[in-house]
């Protein structure tokens, strides 16, 4: 089965708010995470430019084929990287069919 991928707005960027919440910097602690535990051939990590969910910074999405894609919002750029990577594994070792537990992931739902 081909590897999910965990897609990052590093474009957002709440007004007025620190680095918690820049999608650069979710970006680049999940990219150092990833490659730190070896983790490239578990998921695909994209940041893209835009998520279309601007009004509650950070944003990511988890796709992958066979799989529901679930997509959170208020994502803290300092405190959750590890815990995106962990649902981002976790994801990854779903069967087809099941469904992330809403708890795994953090930031709040989008879909």
């Amino acid at each position: 089965m081909s590897r999910p991928t965990l897609l990052i707005c590093r474009s957002c960027q709440r007004a007025g708010a620190n680095e918690a919440w820049s999608g650069e910097g979710l970006y680049q602690a999940v990219k150092a995470l990833r490659k730190e535990r070896h983790l490239k051939e578990v998921f695909a990590l994209e940041g893209v430019n835009c998520l279309r969910l601007c009004e509650s910074p950070c944003n990511v999405q988890l796709e992958g084929k066979k799989r529901s894609t679930i997509t959170r919002s208020e994502v803290n750029a300092l405190i959750e990287p590890e815990r995106l990577v962990n649902a981002a594994v976790a994801f990854a070792r779903l069967e087809p069919g099941e469904e992330l537990p809403e708890r795994t992931l953090p930031g709040v739902f989008a879909d």
